[in-house]
């Protein structure tokens, strides 16, 4: 992993869907995970541009592929099956993590960039297993579903915070205005957690000297 002392720029877009924005010695490079459909009541960014996109599965909450804007240098890499990829030094990870229903395909991704590692757990509805717990490896930022129904609820994403031992937590997949499905608020998973930090901004800048030393924390960012 190459590791590089510049910030990472991670952006929340609702439900699943977040971008990021990183510096490595190929250049800028920027990653959008979960692009989702408008259907969701949530209106997805007109401008948001990607060297890779990634979708962990194919529903409307994140499958928005052609959504997403090309770079004027390129085109946009499509990460929709497991494997490894590497686009301008950016590493991402795909790894199958069937739902619970044991039929509906599924990814979770592990991303390296800027000397940190990030988990991005998708829609996932359950625990990790110990291989895919394995593959994720040590992780520095975990983002995980929140919210129940279709997606793991509280105190399972709990559980799994617990299994991966990461340094700060993002919620995902939690109940926002217009959004069409029926999600928990994020208040049922930072109560269950403890607390959590509120940021008023969808932007998250952060380093690895950044990342807390010992506490977990949990920070919720706004919706951009």
């Amino acid at each position: 992993m190459l590791l590089f002392s510049r910030i990472m720029l991670i952006t929340n877009h609702g439900l699943s869907c977040f971008s990021f924005n990183v510096k490595t010695i190929s250049g800028e490079a920027n990653l959008v995970v979960d692009p989702y459909q408008n259907e969701t009541g949530l209106r997805f960014p007109r401008t948001l541009e990607a060297d890779i996109v990634a979708s962990s599965h194919n529903r409307e909450s994140a499958n928005n592929i052609e959504g997403v804007v090309a770079p004027a240098d390129g085109k946009t890499f499509v990460v929709d099956l497991a494997g490894e990829y590497e686009v301008k030094g950016l590493f991402v990870y795909a790894i199958n993590a069937t739902l619970k229903d044991g039929k509906t395909a599924h990814r979770i991704f592990r991303i390296e960039a800027e000397g940190m590692n990030i988990a991005h757990l998708g829609a996932l509805d359950r625990m990790l297993s110990d291989e895919e717990s394995a593959q994720l490896g040590s992780i520095d930022i975990l983002i995980l579903p929140v919210g129940g129904n279709r997606v793991m609820d509280a105190k399972t994403a709990m559980a799994v915070v617990e299994q991966v031992e990461p340094r700060l937590v993002i919620p995902s997949t939690f109940a926002l205005t217009n959004l069409k499905e029926s999600l928990a608020d994020v208040d049922a998973f930072c109560k269950v957690f403890g607390s959590c930090e509120r940021e008023a901004s969808p932007k998250l800048k952060i380093s690895r000297k950044d990342l807390p030393e010992e506490d977990v924390i949990a920070r919720v960012l706004s919706r951009e």
